[in-house]
């Protein structure tokens, strides 16, 4: 799986920062991690430990500092903080570049920027927003579906009618997400499912093309971003498939090393698969919040047996 990276121009831009110092070729340094460098130890000239590829934050505590500092202090702590892997240095609470810090940059062509804002308050921005530019990505085929506020992956061979039964559950009031495929992001532990953006609200249906979801059953109907809860296996039915038919057995689907809940559902021309679906994520929605159907059967089961004893 590749490590997802951002240019430190997107982080910029996405944040409104004042442009110090970087020409083009600088804006292109990439963000790999997604923690923030605060460097007081750095300044104080200790430099175990440090991580060089994180972006570097200087706000009032480091400004005052920097400015108590002999000019040979700054320029030894300035070469070790302005590396090629360090992607910039923002300064932050309108506190302004040191001379020799803005004088350095330039001859490495190292970026800088500035911003009014509090540093604390775009540490934790930045945290939520790294988060997900950072986040493992990987994209599958399928359709993503809410169904009672539940994130629901359609599965399947081609032409076994994902699409069919999504547009059954959107009839029956339920959301669509992504039709044919869904990008998915791992953030902070949970999978987001999200729609490509050349697939908004779109859906194809067999023997009648793209189809415009939010168009022709209301803006309501579709959803961009949903986390993903279970997966939904449709396959052919036939006399010799071997199903589970009380539910002991737990299968999963894995996706970006996460295992997501998996059922298997037969179709054929005699079930509502849509029916069949809202029953299946009613009945997992029940085992989530404690109550387990085939552990109540067993039990009544038990109970049958004790009494003919």
């Amino acid at each position: 799986m590749p490590k997802q990276s951002i240019s430190i121009f997107e982080f910029a831009n996405h944040f409104g920062l004042i442009w110090l110092n970087g020409d083009k070729e600088a804006m292109k340094r990439k963000i790999f991690e997604k923690n923030i460098n605060r460097p007081g130890l750095e300044l104080a000239g200790y430099f175990d430990y440090a991580i060089s590829k994180r972006l570097i934050f200087i706000g009032n505590k480091e400004h005052s500092y920097i400015n108590k500092m002999k000019e040979e202090d700054i320029k030894k702590a300035m070469d070790f903080l302005m590396t090629d892997q360090c992607p910039g240095i923002v300064f932050c609470r309108g506190n302004e570049c040191h001379p020799l810090i803005l004088q350095m940059a330039k001859e490495k062509n190292f970026p800088l920027f500035m911003t009014n804002r509090n540093t604390s308050e775009l540490m934790f921005d930045s945290a939520t927003y790294l988060d997900e530019a950072l986040a493992p990505q990987t994209s599958i085929h399928g359709t993503l579906v809410e169904v009672f506020s539940t994130g629901v992956v359609l599965l399947g061979e081609s032409g076994i009618g994902k699409s069919e039964t999504a547009l059954e559950l959107i009839k029956k009031g339920h959301r669509l997400v992504s039709d044919d495929r869904i990008d998915i992001s791992l953030v902070r532990g949970q999978l987001i499912g999200n729609t490509p953006d050349i697939l908004l609200n779109m859906m194809e249906v067999r023997g009648i093309g793209i189809i415009d979801i939010s168009k022709m059953f209301g803006i309501n109907t579709i959803i961009n971003t949903h986390p993903i809860d279970m997966c939904i296996k449709l396959v052919p039915l036939r006399p010799d498939l071997d199903m589970e038919r009380l539910g002991y057995k737990s299968d999963y689907y894995e996706i970006l090393d996460q295992k997501v809940p998996l059922i298997t559902i037969p179709v054929s021309g005699a079930r509502s698969v849509g029916d069949m679906i809202e029953v299946a994520v009613t009945n997992f929605k029940l085992k989530k919040n404690g109550y387990d159907s085939t552990y109540e059967f067993e039990e009544r089961l038990n109970e049958l047996l004790r009494k003919e004893k």
